[in-house]
């Protein structure tokens, strides 16, 4: 099991020079992400609870651990996950912000993902051009279409990857779909939901075959409301899964523990560890832990019914975009006014997006109203 040197405050040790980070314009640009996510999330919560938008549901808390796992992203890759990760989405310029609140608000035009049919969050990518002929999904990143039930997204996460050690073994197959078997497949659950059937069934095939799976597990110690000590042995996804660590006969797979505000030690983990997966096809589980929750479940809940005051402060001071700001400013990779430039400018950048995102929407609805109110008029 190998653990990310993490510790309770930002690391300004020796150590971070010799991190893969550590260039300014790759920091800043991960950081504008990360509060340009989290803007979107704030907005995207205030939309709904003013009626604007139905329901919400939203990343927050995980944005610096997912733009450190797109470092690693290579064309061809696949993702098979969850409805939290919009800033992975955001990280691979997969969607952009206007395409995130159009599906906020259901839009049936303007939603590239499912055309307004399914709650936002929920991604995919297309594999057959328009004209019938398979995309070359070797030179793209790769979404499987999300599904709702948490866990949905295993088995099919398990079935991606066996098809990369298929193409390895059958590099002459490859075609337009595989480069030799390099493609990893990224899946990504919460830690509520390791408590399922089928997370087991495809951690232990996943064992069993040897195919290039990252599972990432976001733990933010909730499912919901339900704090994970009523539903996870040892309250610990990677302690319990220490049986199935791989051992000296190289079978089984890799366990990673990274702390989801490190964002220089997760940028190593992520990189490293999925490099080594590329080569050795050696499945990997990635626990993330104290992942925070600024914002609870959900637009339908308050967290704060549930979480102790001890708690709740214990999210402020650990939340992940804080703590990367603060090791951004100790480690002279920028200064506090610009931390404040770059939060200003992403507040106003999510706000412009919701609004432009809702006058499309509301417009094409007038526009049709207009139309059928002529209609009416004429048969009158």
């Amino acid at each position: 099991m190998v653990e990310t040197k993490t510790t309770h405050r930002p690391d300004t040790g020796s150590g971070v020079a010799n991190l893969p980070p550590t260039d300014r314009a790759t920091v800043l640009r991960d950081f504008r992400l990360c509060c340009l996510s989290r803007e979107a999330s704030v907005v995207a919560r205030k939309e709904v609870l003013t009626g604007r938008a139905n329901f919400g549901i939203i990343g927050d808390g995980k944005e610096v651990a997912q733009v450190a796992m797109a470092q690693a992203w290579r064309p061809g890759d696949y993702r098979s996950g969850y409805y939290r990760d919009q800033t992975l989405m955001l990280a691979l310029d997969l969607m952009s912000l206007d395409e995130f609140f159009a599906q906020l608000y259901g839009d049936p035009i303007h939603d590239p993902f499912s055309g307004g049919r399914q709650m936002n969050c929920h991604f995919t990518t297309p594999t057959i051009a328009e004209d019938g002929q398979w995309l070359p999904q070797k030179d793209r990143f790769n979404i499987s279409a999300d599904v709702a039930p948490t866990g949905g997204q295993m088995a099919r996460a398990l079935g991606l990857a066996f098809a990369s050690k298929k193409y390895r073994e059958n590099p002459a197959r490859g075609g337009e779909f595989s480069d030799n078997g390099n493609e990893v497949v990224f899946c990504t659950i919460g830690d509520a939901s390791t408590s399922e059937g089928v997370f087991w069934e495809t951690v232990n095939a996943a064992g069993v075959l040897q195919v290039p799976l990252a599972i990432a597990v976001w733990d933010d110690g909730y499912g919901i409301s339900v704090p994970k000590q009523f539903q996870t042995t040892k309250e610990n996804i990677s302690e319990v899964l220490k049986g199935f660590q791989a051992g000296d006969d190289k079978t089984g797979l890799d366990i990673y523990i990274g702390k989801a505000w490190d964002y220089p030690g997760l940028c190593q983990m992520f990189q490293e560890a999925i490099e080594r997966m590329r080569a050795t096809h050696r499945p990997a589980l990635f626990h993330i832990q104290e992942v925070t929750q600024q914002l609870g479940h959900s637009t339908s809940g308050d967290h704060r019914r549930y979480k102790s005051p001890e708690r709740l402060a214990w999210e402020e001071e650990f939340d992940c975009n804080r703590r990367m700001a603060e090791w951004m400013v100790a480690s002279g990779l920028a200064t506090a006014e610009e931390i404040e430039t770059i939060r200003a400018e992403t507040r106003r950048e999510a706000t412009e997006a919701s609004q432009r995102a809702y006058r499309r929407y509301h417009d094409a609805v007038a526009s049709e109203r207009r139309e059928f109110q002529q209609l009416l008029d004429e048969v009158r």
